[in-house]
């Protein structure tokens, strides 16, 4: 790092910067906010700043000179860090921020109730005095995202024909279906193929959507599936019923309102959470799980090459967010051999040992609500089993990577069978757990790296005649890698192991 960074309490939040999406906030020595960004990796993204600073421009070049503190503020993929960025934006209006401090990045959805066949407009201005607008938004690429899923579930007509109809009867001033009339996102009234009744209806549904009636528009729909059912129109019934998941999939809208600010994000955020939380626990009845406050997932996942420099990992997510003072490692005491089942079994052991033992260690002083294995049958049979010979009762899932089934135990009389079960592609559950899955992944890769990482420097360190044990961990205390040792300057080195032969050796036996 350039000596631009000028105190060291700079220095340790630049470090602290985590490998995630989300937004920084740089501040000046009096608080002031100087600069808001986005990332959707934010360790990456900060350091940039300082290590590329010679290639900066002028104006950012002197924004860096003030920076004092840098603040994270992560979110869950790179689309919430771009919808909370215009937020904070907006709050602070930060002086290096040129583009995005005034409304002119807001967008509102415009329905002119004046037309008999409305069109959905996404606008920048409010100027149809008679219009309906909902919004602001904070940016157009979500929203847009937002509308795109909807047309599909409910279509309606982008185009500038004028259609109007009267007694039953429709006019317009080009009545050949378009181009979206064949990709099922309109429904042609200008060819007839609609009533203004139907069409109307449609728009209503995405307004509903939109102004948060949600469970008013799903209703509906399940009322009308369910009378589909009835009469036996079962392909008509199974539409509805995709409507139905596509709709709880897209979930809360993204609404930005004059005084939104962080705090009203992360609230919209967790009522989408609780919905997938919600549908998760109704697509596994057979485990009976409550849905309350404080809702615990554990997700367990194993990482080893070859069963060399085994780990596991456990994370927990309370409410559908993750808890990560409660995530926990563990090194895998298992012989050296490339066997999930056995690995998988050991970390249950250990994890449910110590609630046993009453651990005072928060992670395991309490059970959680649902246990998530990664992998299929085997995996989880290793954890069921294990449960089983401790007498404990968790509700425990196996999540296949090749499909993202979901398998379940069905244990009969102590004959062990499974069943699998498939969340639609698109549902807030899925999402959900392929989140908690793809964490527990993260959380095991980094560890085992770390792992294979400190005994590879071991070994390597044994070659040095005078580095025992001791002088071997202080240094990789000191510099984390082999690497590093050596990259470190006789001074450095000298601070750690106090012996100027040492050094010498390990300057002429370490590559």
């Amino acid at each position: 790092m350039p000596n631009i960074i000028h105190s060291v309490k700079l220095q340790e939040q630049l470090d602290k910067a985590p490998d995630l999406p989300g937004c920084y906030i740089y501040r000046d020595k009096s608080g002031t906010v100087l600069y808001v960004g986005k990332a959707i990796n934010l360790k990456r993204r900060v350091k940039s700043y300082f290590q590329r600073f010679d290639y900066q421009i002028v104006r950012i070049r002197n924004m860096i000179k003030q920076i004092d503190s840098i603040e994270y503020v992560v979110a869950d993929n790179d689309l919430e860090a771009f919808i909370l960025e215009t937020n904070l934006i907006r709050k602070y209006k930060p002086k290096y921020n040129v583009s995005k401090k005034d409304d002119k990045n807001y967008s509102w959805i415009m329905i002119d109730p004046s037309l008999d066949f409305p069109k959905i407009e996404l606008v920048r201005k409010r100027t149809v005095k008679k219009a309906f607008y909902i919004g602001p938004y904070a940016a157009q690429y979500p929203l847009k995202h937002i509308l795109e899923t909807l047309r599909k579930i409910f279509p309606y007509r982008t185009c500038n024909r004028v259609i109007t109809e009267k007694n039953g009867r429709i006019s317009s001033s080009n009545s050949k279906p378009c181009l979206y009339w064949y990709l099922g996102l309109c429904n042609a009234p200008c060819a007839g193929y609609l009533t203004k009744k139907d069409y109307r209806q449609n728009v209503t549904h995405i307004k509903n959507f939109l102004v948060n009636k949600k469970e008013k528009v799903l209703d509906g729909l399940k009322t009308n599936m369910i009378n589909l059912a009835a009469q036996r129109k079962f392909e008509a019934a199974a539409k509805i019923r995709d409507k139905i998941s596509d709709l709880v999939y897209l979930g809360t809208k993204v609404e930005i309102e004059e005084s939104t600010d962080e705090m009203n994000f992360r609230k919209l955020k967790a009522e989408g959470q609780n919905r997938a939380l919600k549908e998760l626990i109704e697509a596994l009845p057979e485990l009976k799980i409550k849905f309350k406050k404080n809702l615990k997932i554990e997700c367990y996942d194993i990482s080893n090459i070859q069963g060399a420099y085994a780990v596991g990992s456990m994370v927990v997510f309370v409410d559908g967010k993750p808890a990560k003072d409660l995530y926990r490692k563990f090194r895998i005491k298992t012989n050296n051999t490339p066997d999930d089942f056995l690995m998988h079994r050991e970390v249950q052991q250990r994890r449910f040992k110590k609630y046993l033992d009453k651990s005072e260690d928060k992670s395991f002083k309490t059970l959680p609500d649902l246990i998530i294995i990664d992998g299929g049958k085997g995996q989880l049979s290793s954890a069921y089993q294990t449960q089983k010979e401790l007498d404990v009762n968790v509700p425990v899932i196996g999540l296949a990577k090749r499909f993202e089934d979901i398998f379940i135990v069905d244990d009969q009389n102590g004959r062990i069978d499974f069943v699998k079960r498939s969340l639609h592609r698109q549902s807030q559950a899925r999402y959900l757990i392929q989140r908690i899955r793809d964490e527990a992944h993260r959380f095991a890769i980094t560890y085992h790296r770390q792992v294979r990482s400190r005994e590879e420097s071991l070994s390597t360190l044994d070659k040095v005649p005078g580095v025992g044990n001791v002088i071997k961990i202080k240094l990789l205390k000191a510099f984390g890698d082999v690497e590093k040792i050596t990259k470190a300057s006789d001074e450095e080195l000298l601070n750690v192991i106090k012996n100027k032969t040492t050094v010498a050796k390990i300057r002429e036996l370490l590559p």
